[in-house]
């Protein structure tokens, strides 16, 4: 072990890594490595990379393994089938947090994570800016017969540097907490429910899906939730952890536990798989071995996914929810690998969905990642885009009119492959399309 490498680092590293029994299991599942085939890049290959690291001690002061860390999109597949419970998550964002303390951050992650995410003053300031020349850019005119939810601007990521491009949603005029008040009071009375959450929103609802946010408001406060939108919430920081920028990510969860621990809220919901991750999980392991650990925890144990919160609100009874779309909308479901994987609620929206639409509720016929794994989609994004290409695959085959998603960043990586093959699909959150009876 290096004698630069932080003990709990490192031990992790090795720790990890030293469990794996190159059985090979993690490669059928992982899907960087069944589009590319290479194993070095594969979960198999990492691990034998990194258990190099009691001979070689330096091996992580290469600045070019940056590029084998990165190929990963954290979607835990790998640790769900390994025998040995291998977590090669947990070493890939250990692994890319001592490259990041050995080489530093580049310009633009530095600028990204220090300067915006950790700043949500600078990060309003940038996306606002952003917003005032999005005219530039075509907008992409959806298919089918529903009315466009989410209007799509096309994207040329010759502006980034990676030469091909990319559907994203269209800036808003008005941010989420512009439209909303702090806290909106129950719509109607609900007869012994006295329940106050706070709705954690996460930023790509914040500040380009505003109307996503708006639909789990009303959807709670219909349910007789008071509802409470607090302001000085920030950004999660999964990504920022997951880069490698611990410190940043460490200090952004503070802030957020500060808001999120106030005694007048039951709970706290997320309508963000990746959020919802965070909150839940993320967070605790970010903090292991420090004192304050215990207060995460404690959070976590009061956070709830929306779906998870919409049966705990039904009181495990039959569900009496209605669909907002037209008769006869056939839908089709997408699982985010940070809600089904990471946290495991799987069946949650589908009794949602199954009670709502019956029979024009059609599964997917492949359930693997959407290929989003969040800036992954920017660094790696013809490699992302190869992996979604299933997806959007098995989206057509259901003849479906809309895909539901519980995370953003699924909806967003799934609209833009729907987009550039042209098809008639909407893809829209479970919020937007039931209400109660």
């Amino acid at each position: 072990m290096s004698e630069n490498m932080e003990p709990t680092r490192g031990a992790g590293l090795l720790d990890e890594a030293g469990k794996c029994i190159e059985c090979g299991t993690c490669l059928h599942s992982c899907p960087v490595y069944r589009e590319t085939l290479e194993e070095s890049i594969g979960p198999r290959g990492r691990n034998r990379l990194l258990r190099e690291q009691a001979y070689a001690p330096d091996i992580l002061a290469d600045r070019h393994l940056q590029g084998v860390f990165d190929k990963c999109l954290l979607c835990g597949r790998c640790v769900a089938g390994c025998p040995r419970g291998v977590q090669n998550d947990l070493t890939v964002m250990l692994a890319r947090g001592e490259l990041v303390r050995r080489h530093g951050l580049t310009l633009a992650k530095t600028i990204a994570f220090r300067k915006l995410l950790a700043d949500k003053a600078a990060m309003r300031r940038a996306v606002r800016l952003a917003g005032r020349f999005q005219w530039l850019l075509p907008r992409t005119r959806p298919g089918g017969s529903l009315p466009e939810r989410q209007p799509l601007r096309h994207l040329p990521l010759l502006f980034l540097g990676l030469g091909r491009s990319c559907e994203l949603p269209a800036i808003p005029e008005a941010f989420l907490d512009e439209t909303v008040p702090e806290i909106t009071p129950p719509a109607r009375a609900v007869e012994g429910r006295n329940l106050r959450v706070a709705y954690f929103t996460g930023c790509a609802t914040q500040y380009f899906l505003p109307g996503t946010g708006r639909a789990v408001i009303d959807l709670l406060a219909a349910l007789g939730v008071t509802v409470v939108v607090p302001r000085e919430q920030g950004c999660c920081g999964l990504a920022v952890q997951a880069n490698g920028d611990a410190q940043t990510a460490k200090s952004m969860a503070l802030k957020n536990l500060e808001v999120l621990s106030r005694p007048d809220v039951d709970l706290v919901v997320t309508a963000c798989a990746t959020c919802g991750s965070s909150l839940k999980e993320g967070w605790v392991n970010l903090f292991r071995g420090d004192p304050r650990q215990g207060e995460f925890k404690a959070l976590a144990e009061k956070v709830r996914d929306l779906s998870e919160l919409l049966i705990e609100l039904s009181g495990h009874k039959p569900l009496t929810y209605r669909s907002t779309l037209p008769p006869g909308t056939r839908v089709t479901y997408h699982d985010p690998c940070h809600l089904a994987g990471y946290q495991g609620v799987t069946e949650q929206p589908r009794r949602i969905l199954r009670q709502v639409f019956g029979s024009d509720f059609v599964e997917l016929d492949y359930p693997g990642c959407c290929g989003c794994g969040g800036s992954f989609s920017l660094h790696s994004h013809d490699l992302s885009q190869r992996i979604g290409a299933e997806k959007i695959e098995a989206i057509e085959r259901t003849g479906a009119d809309v895909v539901v998603n519980t995370c953003p960043g699924c909806m967003i990586q799934i609209a833009s492959g729907i987009a550039k093959r042209r098809l008639p699909q909407q893809v829209l959150h479970l919020a937007e399309i039931v209400a109660p009876q």
